[in-house]
């Protein structure tokens, strides 16, 4: 795994990893938060594109990115293609039924 990330010191204002699944092609791209106050310029992009180019020197073919609605314009943006969704659930121990 690698992480990456933007200080401002003493602040971590910007993290996210490269998740590489060991024997294939393939990698994710995790995490990505930014903090408020940093955003719009243009750090979560440097990011992606960081980890991306990580992702290519270690032979990756494939990233996969569970993105958010304000992460995927940048996405597609760097040339990432939608080529599926996922349908998040919410699971609470206190409404489990015996």
């Amino acid at each position: 795994m690698a992480e990456t990330g933007l200080v401002d010191p003493p602040t971590m204002v910007s993290v996210a990893w490269l998740r590489v699944t060991e024997g294939t092609e393939f990698a994710g791209l995790w995490g990505g938060s930014t903090l408020v106050g940093w955003r719009g310029r243009g750090i979560y992009r440097a990011l992606v594109a960081r980890r991306a180019h990580l992702a290519v020197e270690r032979g990756i073919r494939y990233l996969r990115v569970d993105a958010s609605p304000d992460s995927a314009p940048i996405l597609r943006r760097l040339g990432l293609l939608a080529v599926a969704t996922t349908t998040p659930y919410v699971w609470n121990p206190s409404t489990q039924r015996p």
